[in-house]
């Protein structure tokens, strides 16, 4: 190393015309000392680094989306002074724990202290916190997520799952807001390891609570949408909050159903479905997808395009923000950002959320008309980065596109709309069919009587 340094510093001495001697020599050894460190305390790249902070070309788009507003949960914004006020909750919540379990604080404490390492590697950079400090913020922040859930379920006795009037009465929303927030997590294991140290009657695991409280909030709509059947398995791998909502994303293998022909379309360059306004133009009817059971449940056939309902309220920007900034940094997937490709391909203005509404697939919650909707989706996809190959949703765009393709659908659809879009229209259209064809057979017949 001391060589390639000798001849770094002669180039550049020769580069800035200034003389090199052995003079210059004098802090190679310096220069040397310092690397050396520097490299030696280089922190190891974790396994179990998936806490990261939001990629900048994101934050510029929404801020607000991506910094919590009322609550700091990890290490990122621990000790922000406008979120401080919370902190006093943290306590009660804390206090509510440690009266539930059958621990002492000492135990509690000693036990999340043997997690630190583990969870300190979780995040992406080096957390400036000292070791009492680091175990006590993820005991208090983790306990509150924890007993958040259950009050929020109701699971326990009635005074252990009494609301707090102070915290409830118009924070809830802005909470769950702020637990999504990729720069505002826990390491899934730490809350889960909390929640193991007390035996319910019920049996519930760690994940069906997890799962209770997203679909009891503002963020699953409709509530009876499940997770993939794996992903409730207690053994599945689950990194923080954002990480689990993501699975709500994964296809479930059995609506899955890729024909050889879809598969090798899949496999091409990132397609986008035309927009709502195209594909009614061709005929497509859009119907909401009652029986879904997955958010991408998505299918065409004869004509008919079924979506399941996606409500737009006031939790959704950060939602899908958070969802996708998450996505950024993991190859595996990115099925929500495949999901909201999709449909901004399918919206690009007004009237294509209008139709989107009017079929019951959309519920606009968020006030306004549907302009700002429109807006939103163009919005939510710029910045964000997905493999050109990376598609779940080419088959279909495929397919889309054929069908809009074919001059003979649009006719079709043109003569539906003008002639047939109510039941009078249409008798009217067969009486004066009937009528020229009356007129048409009474003509052939005069002539024929006339050639006789």
């Amino acid at each position: 190393m001391k060589e390639i340094l000798k001849v770094c510093l002669g180039v550049l001495a020769v580069q800035n015309n200034k003389p090199y001697n052995n003079m210059h020599m004098t802090n190679v050894d310096e220069v040397c000392s310092s690397i050396k460190k520097m490299l030696q305390e280089l922190p190891p790249l974790a396994e179990e680094c998936n806490i990261h902070r939001v990629p900048r070309r994101l934050l510029k788009r929404n801020l607000q989306a991506y910094m919590p507003q009322i609550i700091s949960i990890g290490p990122f914004h621990h000790g922000r002074q406008d979120l401080m006020p919370m902190e006093q909750h943290k306590l009660r919540f804390l206090d509510r724990y440690l009266r539930r379990t059958n621990f002492g604080i000492e135990v509690t404490v000693g036990i999340v202290r043997s997690w630190e390492t583990t969870a300190r590697n979780c995040y992406a950079e080096p957390i400036n916190m000292d070791s009492d400090e680091f175990v006590k913020m993820m005991l208090v922040d983790g306990c509150f997520i924890v007993e958040l859930m259950m009050m929020v379920c109701r699971i326990g006795s009635e005074t252990e799952t009494r609301f707090d009037p102070l915290l409830f009465c118009a924070m809830m929303t802005d909470l769950y807001c702020d637990l999504i927030m990729l720069e505002n997590q826990l390491p899934f294991f730490v809350l889960q390891g909390l929640f193991d140290q007390f035996s319910l009657e019920a049996g519930l695991s760690f994940l069906q609570l997890t799962h209770m409280f997203y679909t009891r909030g503002p963020l699953i709509k409709p509530r009876t949408l499940e997770l993939p059947h794996g992903v409730m398995i207690s053994t599945h791998k689950v990194n923080h909050l954002v990480d689990f909502l993501s699975f709500y994303y994964a296809p479930a293998p059995a609506s899955v159903s890729f024909t050889s022909h879809s598969l090798a379309i899949s496999r091409k360059k990132c397609t986008f479905p035309p927009t709502v306004t195209e594909l009614w133009e061709a005929g497509i009817v859009f119907k909401k997808a009652m029986r879904a059971k997955h958010i991408m449940d998505i299918s065409f056939k004869d004509r008919v395009l079924q979506i399941p309902p996606l409500e737009i309220g006031d939790v959704f920007e950060t939602y899908v923000r958070n969802l996708m900034a998450f996505e950024q940094y993991h190859n595996d997937g990115k099925y929500a950002i495949q999901y909201f490709l999709f449909l901004n391909g399918l919206i690009s203005r007004e009237q294509d959320v209008s139709l989107l509404v009017k079929a019951n697939i959309i519920t606009n919650c968020i006030g306004g008309n549907n302009q700002e909707v429109s807006t939103l989706f163009n919005d939510l996809c710029k910045d964000v980065i997905v493999r050109g190959d990376c598609n779940c949703f080419n088959h279909i765009n495929e397919a889309l596109h054929e069908h809009c393709g074919a001059r003979w659908n649009k006719r079709m659809a043109s003569l539906r709309r003008d002639y047939f879009n109510t039941p009078w229209a249409f008798i009217s259209f067969v009486a004066a069919a009937f009528l020229i064809l009356l007129t048409f057979l009474q003509t052939l017949f005069s002539a024929m009587s006339l050639s006789k």
